[in-house]
């Protein structure tokens, strides 16, 4: 707390106390003989910026690897799987329901793609944006390096082992889903067109199988994430019906990767609200 003085007449220091908030008992009882008032200045204080997390959790999904989640002060989710050759880095904002996705590794310029929110669906890398599926081979030029060959063939035995039959459920499936679908949708752009259905099937065959082992504080939050799953999941089909009645084969193509797009949007706008509904918590029970 620091003083002031200020030449003034006594008039004045009222005005003094108006603009600078002080308050009458930091006044001298009697006006000063040299006609000079003492008025309080609260010093200019400002709060740490909250750049820390508000939420942070860290874990191994089996299968997967090791995964780390936060949810800033903003509420800005963010979830990323790190391997050894990669990262895999996937943020939500709730708000806008925009999701990005960067994938990366040393020495390799990260793979933006971008879904829902303002673009609904982009694809960057070195300075190269596509916006839209109008263009997949322009999009499947991008998918080269070690760090998406790697991510892939991760992927690729993570989606055997769920083929290999029944496992445990974990409360944790929402975000194994999340990553599953977008390494179905790397390999999608890259030319696979069946991999979207595939990571979608074992989801789905998981859901309607047998009762999920989760703690009982969080059924709830299951429940509904799987009940969100399964109304997205008719409107993908409906999107796809459409996108197969088109005329051209190329056309046909950039719609069903529009469709698997908008699809994966969904699925982890889901999952945002799982979080929401969680705060983490399911990682990794």
């Amino acid at each position: 707390m620091g003083k002031r003085k200020t030449g003034c007449a006594w008039p004045v220091c009222l005005l003094a106390i108006a603009v600078h908030g002080a308050a009458p008992a930091v006044l001298a009882a009697e006006p000063p003989t040299d006609t000079a008032c003492v008025v309080w200045t609260p010093p200019f204080s400002r709060g740490p910026a909250r750049q820390e997390p508000a939420v942070a959790r860290s874990g191994r999904i089996p299968g997967l690897g090791a995964v780390s989640a936060s949810i800033s002060w903003d509420n800005r989710q963010q979830l990323t799987l790190t391997a050894d050759d990669f990262e895999v880095s996937r943020s939500l904002t709730p708000l806008t329901g925009e999701v990005e996705v960067t994938i990366s590794g040393r020495g390799e310029e990260p793979l933006k793609l971008r879904l829902g929110g303002a673009d609904r669906f982009s694809v960057s890398r070195s300075g190269r944006t596509f916006r839209g599926a109008s263009d997949p081979d322009g999009i499947r030029a991008l998918l080269g390096g070690r760090a998406i060959s790697a991510f892939r063939e991760r992927l690729g035995h993570y989606e055997r082992q769920l083929m290999a039959g029944p496992r445990r459920t974990r409360s944790d499936d929402p975000h194994a889903d999340g990553f599953l679908l977008i390494g179905a949708m790397v390999s999608s752009m890259a030319g696979d067109s069946t991999a979207v259905g595939r990571a979608r099937d074992l989801i789905m065959q998981r859901i309607r199988g047998n009762p999920r082992s989760a703690r009982f504080d969080l059924r709830d939050c299951v429940t509904d994430y799987e009940r969100y799953l399964l109304k997205i999941d008719t409107q993908r089909s409906q999107c796809l019906d459409a996108a197969n009645g088109r005329d051209s084969w190329y056309a046909r193509g950039a719609d069903r990767l529009g469709c698997e797009g908008e699809f994966m949007a969904q699925v982890l706008a889901g999952e945002g609200q799982f979080i929401s509904c969680t705060a983490f918590g399911a990682i990794f029970a």
